[in-house]
Formats: structure tokens, C-alpha cells, sequence
């Protein structure tokens, strides 16, 4: 059992989307569940939530007004539930532009599991940002089942 996201965004486990979603936030300064223990105790974080990146000046670099798309993503239960057409193709536009950081945290923290047999998170967020573009030149939902 796991999730399956149509047009061929994603087919792992549930365990496997929330590691790939953790390896986008943490690619770009932020942090998603579970954290790490310094993070939880340096910054008071609370266990099931997660955060953006904000620099030391408390400026956020990213944000659900500059980026809608990964919020939508971050936010999004990993069970059921759908993205519109017009917010895949904000979706799929955010991660591209973010590829090159996913890519250089890989180095660090390579892919494990289902993901490594998926060809790593670069790959699996290529696959991702293809089924967004997918659904969204059909006009269709992003439907996570």
C-alpha cells in the first residue's frame, strides 16, 4: 500500500513522499517532519509541522506568496486529495527552479529505498514536475490516491 499520484507524478509509499518532500524543503534551508534534533531544540520546533527558511535578518526566501506551488506541495496530505491544473503548472515551474538545490543536497544525502530505485530525488522530482505538466496541458486535477 501507498500512494499513487495520477499522469505518473509518483508511485511509492507514504513513508517514501514524505521523504521526498522533506529532501525539497531541506534543499532550499527549511524543515519538514520529522526534524532534526538540533532543529527542534534551536528553533522550538513543533514536531508535526513545517517550516520555511527565514535568514538571520527574518526575511523569508520563500513563502506561500513567492511560492504558492511548494506550499501547495508542502501542505498537501500524502493520501488523498488533488491540485488543480493551473497550480501543477506553478508547482512544476517552482521545482524546476529549484532542481539545482535538490541535486546538490543529494550529494549529501543520497536517496535511500524506493527512492534510490526511482533514480533518486533529481529524478523523482523530474517525474513529479512531468506529471504536473502533464495534467495541467490536459486541463486535469493532480489526483493523489
Amino acid at each position: 500500500m501507498g500512494l499513487s499520484v495520477s499522469h505518473g507524478a509518483f508511485d511509492a509509499s507514504y513513508s517514501a513522499f514524505n521523504r521526498f518532500r522533506r529532501h525539497i524543503l531541506r534543499s532550499i534551508g527549511g524543515t519538514f517532519p520529522p526534524h532534526e534534533t538540533t532543529d527542534m531544540e534551536k528553533y522550538d520546533l513543533k514536531s508535526d509541522y513545517w517550516y520555511w527558511y527565514v535568514d538571520d535578518m527574518g526575511n523569508k526566501t520563500y513563502s506561500y506568496e513567492t511560492h504558492p506551488g511548494l506550499y501547495e506541495l508542502f501542505s498537501h496530505s500524502d493520501c488523498d486529495g488533488e491540485i488543480q491544473p493551473n497550480m501543477c503548472k506553478i508547482l512544476a515551474d517552482e521545482l524546476e527552479s529549484i532542481l539545482f538545490h535538490i541535486k546538490m543536497l543529494e550529494k549529501k544525502e543520497p536517496a535511500t529505498g524506493q527512492l534510490k530505485e526511482r533514480g533518486g530525488y533529481v529524478q523523482v522530482t523530474k517525474d513529479f514536475i512531468a506529471g504536473c505538466r502533464l495534467a495541467y496541458s490536459k486541463n486535469e486535477t493532480l489526483n493523489f490516491l
